[in-house]
């Protein structure tokens, strides 16, 4: 469905609910989505699909809270639900449910924001679309036949209506695509693979590939350094000077840090103190800041909020010195922070929860990098840009840390502990690979490591983030490396199971 029907049918949901005396939230959403996976020269799946539905979320005047769902856009369906979602409210309110107010509080938005993408879903058929990738597929396939090789593409709508009885109505588009080429390579009898990606709004993202290579070309990077990693020996553990790439960095921002500031888990962070956010503890360096909020084209991209606030760009870390934190209407107050259109939702049938969008931990002591070099050539450049500026601690191990393969926090503890796909010495003229090993520790200790950075800003590593049983997309980033000192609460070792 389009905006303006989506509109529409919001604005009647809301009038049968005018006579409720509390607060109604109605949230619309269609979404539409082609898939394809390439294995070997074959397709292995094409797919298509879609769905729509609304959510209604009722308030009592004294705060108690109803939600009810359904699939079917229809108006007489609307009343219905709005009427469950009211009664729900009021049965909750005699169960002594926690009570929260802070809906009236909310400004009155009220937005119909353009769906920024260049090619609308559909303008290219899905029989073109099919062709395109099955061509770029064969391209890397021929162009590095060591490997086995799965392309995947997908490409995905959501259109957005939110409305509430102040008023508000925004509605809104995301659009989403993504390329990924995931490579086996062995050698010596041993196995490792690759994952690369590239982002995009829309198709015109496959068109971009046709003519620049620009993943296949670092897919073939990353794939000959994966065969070395099958014939490199094991890191022995300890605590070294370290360089990661800007997926690590987004890891490290988003897991051991991002989910610390968000308003409903105060009171299990370790960035809160009795329930409230530890404002004006200092975190990192001066001259290191942390960042979220809505970049353009984005993979996580959402204006705003599935409250119908505008989502903000907020800065959580400023030259060192934790700023602010991400909060919803419903538990930013009583985490002592503002509201910040924080909150998001998988879908119509979720009640949202404070969430990051694109989170990017950046430096103001940097380093030039080239661009458009291939992987080694990359490294090469690292350890000469160092080695130049006096930044190669002698007399041990300078290890450049690739790839992004998850992990796991702790936010009570600030804990982490990360994969990564394989380590670099760059204070060896050799270069010298080691196997992938694990990167653990406390977050307020790696941050306090960070001393600068690499090359520009990238802020396009994607993932999904898991939290309360939904499931939203996630990005982020960093300069293209950041530079650590050796900390003996950050230590790197251990292979990777």
């Amino acid at each position: 469905m389009e905006q303006k029907e989506l509109r529409s049918f919001v604005h009647k949901v809301l009038t049968e609910a005018a006579e409720f005396e509390g607060y109604v939230i109605v949230r619309v959403q269609s979404r539409r989505e082609w898939s394809m996976r390439l294995s070997n020269g074959r397709f292995e799946r094409v797919s298509t699909g879609g769905d729509s539905g609304f959510g209604v979320q009722a308030f009592t005047k004294r705060g108690a809270v109803g939600f009810a769902t359904s699939d079917v856009l229809e108006e007489e369906v609307g009343g219905k639900l709005a009427a469950k979602a009211i009664q729900l409210a009021r049965r909750n309110e005699t169960l002594g449910t926690k009570l929260n107010c802070q809906i009236w509080e909310a400004p009155r938005v009220l937005a119909e924001e353009a769906n920024p993408a260049r090619k609308a879903f559909g303008e290219v058929p899905l029989a073109e679309l099919e062709e395109l990738v099955m061509k770029l597929h064969m391209r890397l396939k021929s162009a590095y036949p060591q490997g086995t090789w799965q392309t995947s593409y997908r490409q995905l709508e959501e259109v957005w209506c939110i409305g509430r009885s102040d008023g508000t109505l925004v509605s809104f588009a995301i659009p989403r695509a993504v390329l990924m080429h995931q490579g086996t390579v062995r050698a010596q009898g041993k196995a490792q693979s690759t994952l690369v990606h590239r982002s995009g709004m829309d198709a015109s993202l496959l068109y971009e590939e046709l003519n620049d290579c620009f993943l296949e070309r670092k897919a073939r990077d990353r794939a000959e350094f994966a065969q070395k990693v099958c014939l490199a020996p094991q890191l022995p553990s300890g605590h070294y000077p370290l360089i990661i790439d800007y997926g690590l960095a987004k890891g490290l921002a988003h897991e051991a840090f991002g989910h610390a500031v968000e308003s409903d888990h105060m009171t299990e962070s370790v960035l809160g103190e009795k329930g409230k956010l530890r404002k004006g503890l200092r975190v990192a360096r001066p001259g290191v800041n942390i960042i979220d909020g809505p970049l353009p084209g984005d993979w996580a991209y959402q204006p705003y909020s599935a409250n119908g606030l505008i989502r903000q760009t907020v800065t959580i870390v400023r030259d060192g010195v934790l700023e602010a934190g991400l909060g919803d209407i419903f538990s930013a107050q009583e985490a002592g922070m503002p509201v910040t259109g924080a909150g998001r939702a998988e879908s119509y049938g979720n009640v949202p929860l404070p969430r990051m969008s694109n989170i990017r931990l950046t430096v103001d002591r940097l380093l030039p990098l080239p661009a458009g070099l291939s992987l080694m050539e990359e490294v090469q450049a690292v350890r000469n840009i160092l080695l130049a500026n006096g930044e190669l601690l002698e007399g041990q191990k300078n290890l450049l840390l690739l790839g992004y393969r998850g992990g796991q926090v702790n936010p009570k503890t600030g804990d982490f502990v990360f994969q990564c796909d394989g380590i670099i010495d760059v204070a060896d003229p050799d270069l010298p690979i080691y196997q992938p090993s694990i990167f653990s520790g406390k977050i307020l200790s790696a941050l306090e490591a960070i001393r600068g950075g690499l090359g520009e800003g990238c802020f396009d590593a994607i993932g999904t983030c898991g939290k309360g049983g939904q499931s939203v997309p996630s990005s982020g980033g960093s300069q293209r490396y950041l530079l650590m000192d050796p900390d003996q609460q950050v230590s790197l070792g251990g292979a990777q199971g």
